[in-house]
C-alpha cells in the first residue's frame, strides 16, 4: 500500500510523458479517441506533475502494453500526389515523420491548427514537377538544408524564430529531393482575425 501511495505521488519525467503521449497517439490511431480528445489528454499530460495525475487521463484506455511498455504509435505518413493534389488543414494528427512523394501534383498541408505532440518532425520529399507547399504554426521553425534540389526552387521563411526568445520548441527538418519542383515552407499569417 505505501509502495503504491510513493508510485501515485511520485513526480514524472520527460520520458514518461513521452511514452503517455506515444500511448495516446496509438489509441487515436486505432480510433479510441477523437483528435479534438487526444489534443486536450496530451495538454493534460504535459500539465501533470505526477503519475497519479496522469490516471484520469488513461482510466478509459487499455494498458500501455506489458509491464507498462507504451504501445507503437503510428509514427510516419506518407502522402502521395500523382498527377493530383493532397491537402491537409483543421485538426490533423502530424506524426514524427512525414514522407511526400508526388509527381506531376501539388500537394498543400496547412499545420496551424494541426495536432503535433512531438517538438521535432522529420520531413522526407521526393518530387518531380510538382510544387509543395507547407503552412506552420506561428512559431515553428523549419530548416531545409537537407533538400537537393534539381531544376527547382526552395523558399523557407520559417528558418528562425520570430519571438527570438530562445529555440521554438517546434522545429521542422526537411530533407529529399526536389526535381523541377518547388517548396514553398512558411508560417500561418493573420490579418484581423483572418487566418491564411
Amino acid at each position: 500500500m505505501a509502495g503504491e501511495l510513493q508510485r501515485h505521488d511520485l513526480r514524472i519525467s520527460t520520458a514518461d510523458r513521452e511514452s503517455v503521449i506515444a500511448h495516446l497517439q496509438a489509441c487515436t490511431a486505432e480510433g479510441r479517441l477523437e483528435l479534438d480528445e487526444f489534443a486536450e489528454r496530451v495538454d493534460r499530460v504535459y500539465a501533470a506533475k505526477t503519475f497519479g495525475d496522469l490516471e484520469p487521463i488513461l482510466a478509459d484506455l487499455p494498458q500501455r502494453g506489458s509491464q507498462g511498455a507504451p504501445v507503437a504509435a503510428a509514427s510516419e505518413l506518407e502522402l502521395k500526389a500523382m498527377a493530383s493534389a493532397v491537402k491537409r488543414r483543421g485538426r490533423w494528427l502530424v506524426p514524427g515523420k512525414l514522407k511526400i512523394s508526388a509527381k506531376a501534383g501539388g500537394v498543400r498541408l496547412d499545420m496551424s491548427h494541426a495536432v503535433i505532440p512531438q517538438t521535432l518532425v522529420e520531413v522526407e520529399l521526393d518530387a518531380k514537377a510538382s510544387g509543395i507547399t507547407i503552412v506552420l504554426p506561428r512559431h515553428a521553425t523549419a530548416e531545409d538544408h537537407g533538400v537537393q534540389l534539381f531544376a527547382s526552387s526552395a523558399k523557407n521563411a520559417a528558418e528562425t524564430d520570430p519571438s527570438e526568445t530562445g529555440p521554438s520548441p517546434l522545429h521542422f527538418r526537411f530533407s529529399g529531393q526536389l526535381t523541377a519542383s518547388s517548396l514553398r515552407v512558411r508560417r500561418v499569417r493573420r490579418f484581423l482575425w483572418w487566418e491564411y
